[in-house]
């Protein structure tokens, strides 16, 4: 388990049919609000396991993609059961079912703590930094349960992986979708290749590493600096004025293109229907804005896309306030759920703001104060929603 609520956790796959769900006759049993009854199944298939979706509520994902018909999993693969859980399959060595097999040699069950490797990050956004290579596996990618985290939108969510061997680190690629090279060479996914000192390791085109045993030793290159990009000119202007004539300019950071950690701390996270972005979303951030706040949207990246995830990942983990722009179109978007359920799971900050009415309230925002949309008082709606949201950081 790689994300979910007993991170680290290992299953060991020694039946050839594994159900796994929330309820109490599985072989894996997972406690979550997206993971149902009976969610999922492994079927042995040779040396690996096929997945099966079970008819889920929230539904099976494989690197991201929706599984429909069995799918053959293979070392590396991740497997997400609706948006709160993510498993990476893998042939461990945990446990042999037959003792006379021959088993893996290692000089040592980890590096030495004290004398170890390092990864030195000679480009990228966080240019200069050492990571000390204490443990048995490293792993490397853009979500936030990687052991090292690259916030750089060319970088998979789970791209590379380092394992320790009798003879050394081990590195490997994990389906990336930008490649990795060792040394200036292709990596071929699932063929490790071992590691040797002051080999270089380039993760897509703008993230390199340096595998050495002296890391003081190295020249760093200067991170890239970030860039921004404008909220479009064309918004309503009645909305627009309605909090007078004198306005600020309208700026969203644009993340994926070097903005450092902790750039959005103090800012205000808007989710909603993208079909809504013109009726409602544009001039309420327009307002928001020139009432003092800061504001950030992701209007302006590809819903999905690897720029998508990584903004939307750092916008999760830094903004202090959630404002949900609740619709019947809004609460059928699986994103807007996983920006809803993340804050409310971690109890931070929460304001609906009811733009059209619908028949059923989800749980995690019927607990929060909801702002109503008046659509004859427009004036008066986004007043009260600056207000509960001044008063959330008092």
């Amino acid at each position: 388990m790689r994300r979910g609520p007993r991170p680290g956790q290992v299953f060991e796959l020694n039946r050839d049919i594994i159900t796994i769900g929330s309820g109490t006759k599985n072989d894996i049993i997972i406690l979550d609000n997206d993971v149902s009854r009976e969610h999922c199944r492994l079927v042995r298939v040779l040396a690996d396991y096929e997945l099966e979706d079970l008819r889920s509520g929230r539904g099976t994902f494989v690197s991201g993609q929706r599984v429909t018909a069995g799918w053959v999993l293979k070392p590396g693969s991740f497997i997400e059961l609706g948006e709160n859980i993510t498993l990476e399959y893998d042939r461990g060595e945990f446990k042999n079912e037959q003792p006379s097999a021959p088993q893996p040699v290692f000089q040592s069950e980890a590096p030495d703590p004290s004398v170890h490797p390092f990864l030195v990050m000679t480009l990228g956004v966080m240019a200069g930094h050492i990571y000390p290579l204490k443990t048995k596996i490293v792993r490397i990618g853009r979500d936030m349960t990687n052991d090292i985290v690259l916030q750089d939108p060319e970088v998979s969510r789970f791209h590379v992986t380092l394992k320790w061997t009798d003879t050394g680190f081990q590195l490997e690629d994990l389906n990336s979708t930008n490649g990795t090279r060792l040394n200036g060479a292709p990596l071929t996914p699932n063929e490790p290749q071992l590691l040797r000192a002051n080999d270089v390791i380039q993760l897509a085109t703008m993230a390199e590493f340096r595998y050495t045993w002296q890391p003081n030793d190295l020249p760093m290159s200067a991170p890239p600096k970030p860039a921004a990009l404008r909220v479009p000119a064309k918004l309503d202007t009645n909305e627009i004025n309605i909090l007078g004539p004198k306005r600020s300019p309208h700026q969203t950071n644009r993340l994926g293109t070097g903005l450092q950690p902790g750039a959005l701390v103090d800012h205000v996270f808007i989710t909603y229907a993208r079909e809504e972005w013109e009726a409602i979303v544009a001039p309420l951030t327009a307002i928001l804005q020139d009432a003092g706040l800061k504001v950030w949207v992701d209007q302006y990246l590809n819903q999905g896309g690897d720029d998508w995830m990584l903004a939307v990942e750092q916008a999760l983990s830094e903004c202090r306030l959630l404002v949900v722009v609740v619709s019947p179109a809004a609460l059928e978007s699986r994103y807007v759920r996983l920006a809803y359920r993340y804050f409310f799971n971690r109890e931070r900050a929460i304001i609906p703001l009811i733009y059209t009415p619908v028949e059923h309230m989800p749980l995690e925002l019927a607990t929060s104060k909801a702002i109503r949309y008046e659509r004859q008082n427009r004036k008066r709606s986004f007043n009260d929603l600056i207000e509960a949201i001044r008063q959330h950081s008092r």
